[in-house]
Parts: structure tokens; C-alpha cells; sequence
């Protein structure tokens, strides 16, 4: 992944994990992003199934705000150093 898309995939994950906006519709542009530029990521799997089991309130076998949330920090986590070079 390139630094850019370490940059756009950093913001729109920062706005989720803060809670400014936990819509289904950012989940699905996280999603997006993943799946178009991160398939070779080792959290690849985990990540895109936890954002395809993504509905606000959660409930049943779907994720919520909290859980989703806390696997995208990790992530957020991992892109850091390609976020310090991109500076």
C-alpha cells in the first residue's frame, strides 16, 4: 500500500474510531478502500469480514459500533509508520 492510500484509509478510519461518524455508509467506504488496495495485508480477512458484519446498534450476528471500532484502531495501529514517512 502506498503512502496515499495509508493517508486516505487513516482519515476515514480516524473518523469512525472517534465517532464523528460511525454510518454504514463510512463502513462501506472503509470496506471499499480495503478491498481495492490492501488484499495482500496479513488483516486483510479479519477486517473486511468485520466491516461486512457492520450495522450501527449491531445485535444478532452482526458487529457494532464498539467492536468494529476496536479492530480498526489495530489497524489504524499498523499503518502508523507509513503515515510518519507520508508527513
Amino acid at each position: 500500500m502506498n503512502r496515499r492510500d495509508a493517508l486516505d484509509l487513516a482519515a476515514a478510519i480516524e473518523r469512525f474510531v472517534d465517532g464523528s461518524d460511525q454510518s454504514a455508509q463510512l463502513a462501506a467506504e472503509i470496506e471499499g478502500i480495503i478491498i481495492e488496495r490492501c488484499q495482500d495485508q496479513e488483516w486483510f480477512d479479519e477486517v473486511s469480514e468485520a466491516l461486512a458484519l457492520y450495522v450501527p446498534g449491531g445485535g444478532g450476528f452482526y458487529i457494532d459500533e464498539q467492536r468494529l471500532a476496536s479492530g480498526l484502531r489495530t489497524v489504524y495501529g499498523l499503518l502508523g509508520p507509513g503515515l510518519d514517512e507520508a508527513a
